[in-house]
């Protein structure tokens, strides 16, 4: 198990730094923006190193050129940025960060925050086959209410308790109690199987609908979660166009960001999505 402690005293020296991924998103924190964002000076992102997603090889050249250096490595279980197609891991590539992480005693931080308990119940890490150090969740834990949670291995709870983190509303019951209602729901439904096998019906569906119309639908990502664009338009204008005619008819399509099938929909709901996509076809059909 990595040893806390030395990311801890890493950052006490002020030598710690954290690798992330290039395009990748933990939050509106400092140190995640880029230089050149409001707000954001040189030092806040002075200690991050940013690398290519699915190249281990990249991670190994920080840890060879940052000797002692490297406090964490952070990353979503696999790509999902807005605006670009999400990408799945290559075969073999959380191993070897693992294996990396174990070797330089780097904290492995999984950022489960998006796609959590729509892959797998006890972790997306599981599906992929790795084990991180901590792992972040939120949107998926309470329904709605706002709660967020920070998990790890029992060897980091004394470090990670020192670390000052408070805020304004954390006292409330209501979040607290939707959150165990949630999860013992989720278990009970096999949450990730309901989500998998609805946007399946729903992504297949999509694109049929799209092809009989003419357009390329294409679609990445798990299918819980999957991110969907139409090809037919490098600007990706189109794509707007599609998800407005369908908004504008009830069904709301979000054109640069991933989706998150619920399990609360229903076939009926498939159906009516699916008139709805073969209605907004025809509209960009007229306006060609």
């Amino acid at each position: 198990m990595t040893n806390f402690a030395t990311m801890i005293a890493r950052a006490a020296t002020g030598r710690a730094k954290i690798v992330a991924i290039e395009g990748g998103y933990h939050g509106v924190a400092a140190w995640m923006q880029g230089s050149g964002h409001y707000g954001v000076v040189d030092e806040d992102t002075r200690n991050m190193i940013r690398i290519p997603w699915n190249d281990a090889a990249a991670f190994e050249r920080a840890l060879a050129e940052n000797p002692g250096q490297i406090a964490g490595f952070i990353a979503t279980p696999y790509h999902h940025p807005t605006f670009v197609d999400s990408a799945l891991p290559a075969d073999g590539y959380w191993q070897r960060i693992e294996q990396l992480c174990r070797a330089h005693g780097v904290v492995l931080i999984s950022d489960d925050v998006r796609c959590g308990f729509r892959i797998d119940l006890r972790g997306s890490h599981e599906h992929f086959g790795f084990k991180p150090d901590l792992v972040c969740f939120c949107k998926a834990i309470g329904n709605g209410h706002p709660i967020s949670a920070l998990v790890g291995s029992a060897a980091l709870k004394d470090d990670a308790a020192k670390v000052f983190h408070t805020g304004s509303y954390w006292c409330q019951a209501a979040p607290m109690a939707a959150a165990l209602a949630c999860l013992k729901e989720l278990v009970r439904i096999d949450s990730p199987r309901v989500t998998q096998a609805f946007g399946t019906k729903l992504c297949d569906g999509l694109t049929a609908v799209a092809e009989s119309h003419g357009y390329h639908l294409k679609v990445t990502g798990m299918r819980s979660m999957p991110f969907l664009r139409l090809t037919d338009d490098e600007s990706g204008m189109l794509h707007q166009r599609f998800c407005s005619e369908c908004t504008r008819r009830g069904a709301y399509f979000t054109s640069h960001h991933n989706w998150f099938i619920s399990t609360a929909h229903t076939d009926d709901d498939l159906t009516r999505t699916l008139e709805i996509a073969d209605e907004a076809f025809k509209a960009l059909e007229g306006g060609r």
